[in-house]
């Protein structure tokens, strides 16, 4: 019997999809975020042991019964550093993956030509401030995507004093900022979307799966978030721009003062919006 100890971000689970799909039907799985799942036959979910805000809010969205009793068995506990998602992954799964891919979340709640922007957020419980990109970029793309006639949908969970945004803050035809999106509407919402515009995060992992163009920018921190580390060669990633400053510190510090300038970011993000289909009408 082989018991999983999954991670418990939204965009490592994304990550680990594609080893659970690999492993023999009737896999023990602890994951806060079991709707990524549901279409993977005999997978056995576990209550996660958390005090995380996010993972806490889609565990108490669960119905009952969708927990099982932890057995006894071997453990597989799922990690990686800074070898590389992938690589870590491969390690603690001893094979490799599958495709990255998501279930079929069905209708987007949001319709027509749109983009989703993920506004530069920090969190009380989880400082990573050097991975965001410098707000500033993420403002200019939502604006230049108004311009082309994209409908704009900002999404966020932000909670005075756990999680804000930093300014200034991207324009938006839409904003789902309070967590309204329940994880399966907002993946609708990725899946459905044109494009996806963002730093560092599950919005990359859950582009790769949906197979939706993204314009992903980095900001610091290196040494965990370089292109080359949370991407692989075994990931399809001919849909994801990637644009990185122009010294891209590679540090491993949560809080360090990386230089995130990028000069030439007004034409890196004007080329990648002009390969985007024109919206007509």
């Amino acid at each position: 019997m082989m018991i999983i100890n999954g991670m418990k971000g939204l965009g490592d689970n994304i990550y680990q999809r594609a080893f659970i799909k690999q492993l023999p039907r009737g896999v023990w799985l602890e994951t806060p975020w079991p709707e990524l799942y549901k279409d993977i036959p005999d997978i056995n979910l576990i209550l996660p042991v958390t005090r995380l805000r996010t993972q806490m809010k889609n565990i108490c969205r669960q119905p009952k019964g969708t927990w099982q009793r932890r057995p006894r068995g071997t453990v597989v506990q799922v990690g990686y550093g800074r070898e590389g998602i992938f690589p870590g992954m491969m390690r603690s799964f001893a094979r490799t993956p599958g495709e990255m891919d998501l279930p079929d979340f069905g209708p987007s709640p949001v319709d027509g030509r749109y983009v989703v922007i993920r506004p530069a957020t920090v969190r009380s419980e989880w400082r990573a401030d050097t991975r965001n990109p410098l707000p500033e970029y993420i403002a200019q793309a939502a604006t230049e995507m108004r311009r082309r006639g994209y409908k704009v949908v900002s999404v966020a969970d932000l909670v005075e004093g756990r999680e804000w945004a930093l300014d200034p803050l991207p324009v938006a035809d839409l904003q789902f900022h309070r967590g309204e999106l329940p994880v399966d509407q907002l993946l609708a919402l990725v899946q459905g979307a044109a494009a996806v515009i963002g730093g560092i995060g599950w919005l990359l992992p859950a582009a790769i799966a949906a197979k939706v163009q993204a314009l992903i920018i980095c900001g610091g921190q290196g040494g965990y978030n370089a292109p080359e580390l949370i991407t692989s060669k075994a990931m399809d990633v001919s849909r994801i721009e990637f644009v990185v400053p122009d010294n891209f510190c590679r540090c491993t510090q949560k809080e360090h003062n990386c230089d995130k300038r990028i000069s030439n970011y007004a034409e890196r993000l004007t080329a990648w919006a002009s390969r985007l289909p024109a919206v007509v009408g």
